[in-house]
């Protein structure tokens, strides 16, 4: 079955679950509200023929304006047809939404990293603990509004501690590129 119609029969049997719909590039988005996530997503995942079985990736995108909101992005994909199909969600920074662990094992790390990241707290999750900062660190790194410090970070599994500027320095991070001009050639 083609995402296409994947979508039209979501909408027939699951009706209203869909809050907006877009097709890009032959590619789906479809923007789902939180009460209707894990009906959809099991919807897609058990589809005969096969359905979407693989969750390529979860992450989320932080939004300042115009309210501090977040957006989360499921990656499914479809084995049999290679297709792929994208479900979003926005929710408030304080918001709990559940946790897709009960569909995919493998969304344990995704949702955890999202824990530590972003603050986002996953209902259900089996241990939903820091994944990357260490387990006495005060906020989240990937939220617009965090505020770099230059206080060292130990990150976990051995990485040598780092300072910001360390990490994001622009004379370090462009010196070393090779431009390369509209005629495909280096730039001299």
């Amino acid at each position: 079955m083609k995402t296409k119609e994947v979508v039209q029969n979501i909408k027939e049997k699951l009706p209203d679950s869909i809050i907006s719909e877009v097709e890009f590039l032959g590619e789906f988005t479809l923007q789902v509200a939180k009460e209707n996530l894990i009906k959809v997503l099991s919807f897609l995942k058990q589809l005969p023929d096969p359905g979407y079985e693989v969750l390529m990736d979860l992450t989320a995108v932080d939004y300042l304006e115009p309210t501090k909101r977040t957006k989360i992005v499921y990656w499914l994909h479809n084995p049999i047809n290679f297709e792929r199909l994208r479900i979003i969600m926005f929710i408030s920074r304080d918001e709990v939404i559940p946790s897709v662990t009960i569909l995919w094992a493998g969304a344990n790390w995704y949702e955890r990293e999202l824990f530590d990241m972003f603050g986002i707290h996953f209902e259900g999750h089996p241990d939903l603990k820091r994944i990357l900062m260490p387990d006495d660190w005060v906020g989240h790194p990937m939220l617009r509004d965090y505020s770099l410090t230059e206080v060292p970070v130990e990150f976990k599994h051995g990485v040598k501690p780092k300072v910001p500027s360390e990490i994001i320095n622009p004379s370090r991070s462009t010196k070393n590129l090779i431009q390369i001009g509209a005629n495909g050639k280096r730039n001299k």
